[in-house]
């Protein structure tokens, strides 16, 4: 049983609801193919990819020299202007892997939702 458990993965569970703090909706990092996006020309490719990225707008670099996105439907009040119709990527926001979550990531500073593991370790042990 013992071995079993070894391989076995804990799952994470999301808690808590959205604050409006608007943290999601800016500084985004996106990749293609699991290369992160660092040239206005690759953020090209990636809007003729996938249209659901038009909905997002270049607004800096961050200290590694990726760009940073930020949502054109955001409003100043850190609500969105097109909420039914808003893209599948913030529709699944805070959508994070088990293996992300496994390494310590996190969802943003002032966002409302965290992820605790479904099962306690002293039970996921035995």
């Amino acid at each position: 049983m013992e071995f079993w458990n070894f391989f076995k993965k804990p799952k994470f569970k999301r808690y808590g609801s959205c604050k409006k703090c608007g943290n999601c909706c800016r500084n985004i990092i996106f990749q293609i193919q699991d290369k992160y996006i660092s040239t206005e020309e690759e953020f090209e490719r990636l809007k003729k990819w996938k249209s659901r990225y038009k909905h997002f707008y270049i607004s800096g670099r961050d200290e590694d020299g990726l760009l940073l996105f930020t949502c054109k439907s955001l409003n100043d009040d850190n609500t969105c202007k097109s909420y039914k119709f808003r893209s599948l990527y913030c529709r699944l926001y805070p959508r994070i892997s088990t293996e992300l979550l496994r390494s310590g990531t996190t969802t943003l500073d002032g966002c409302g939702y965290y992820y605790k593991s479904s099962v306690d370790f002293k039970d996921y042990l035995k």
